[in-house]
């Protein structure tokens, strides 16, 4: 009985000890792309945009829209994060965006008729897509809102 005993606290000390194991986690890098959107009657002033196939997103991760608002000084990319109002002689409208983790849906509204808007503002715009992972957005929070900082680190793709 005595070994028994023995036993039985000898395998509780043994089972009770605690085994650390150590796993370096790395944030996978965000991805960045870019697309040219038309915004039509036609397509009810929306344009759903199917991520590539070698793009892996996750559910978890963060996906960000900026508008190319303007161009300066010949080359240079005035981004603007969606949603973004704009006002005119006509009225608010306003640029924004949904997505899963296979696709997003850039939208325009307002509170007139669309039609009535200049092509410049329908037609071609560009618009940047970022995903990023919900680990690397937790490690640099100044991507949130820096896009100088997020194009540091993300990974372009450009064939899809």
């Amino acid at each position: 009985m005595k070994r028994f005993l023995l036993s039985l606290v000898a395998l509780f000390f043994l089972y009770s000890c605690e085994k650390n194991t150590y796993v370096e986690e790395t944030a996978e890098l965000p991805k960045v792309l870019e697309i040219t959107a038309d915004f039509t009657p036609n397509n009810n002033f929306s344009y759903l945009y199917t991520l590539p196939t070698n793009m892996v997103v996750y559910e978890s991760d963060i996906m960000l829209v900026y508008l190319e608002e303007q161009v300066v000084n010949g080359n240079e990319s005035v981004w603007t994060l969606l949603p973004q109002s704009f006002f005119s002689d006509l009225g608010t409208f306003q640029y924004s965006y949904n997505h899963t983790y296979y696709d997003i849906n850039l939208m325009m509204y307002g509170n007139f008729n669309l039609q009535l808007l200049p092509t410049n503002l329908t037609l071609g715009q560009r618009f940047r897509i970022a995903i990023l992972p919900a680990a690397y957005a937790e490690q640099n929070p100044e991507a949130m809102s820096d896009m100088n900082a997020l194009m540091r680190d993300a990974q372009t793709f450009t064939n899809f």
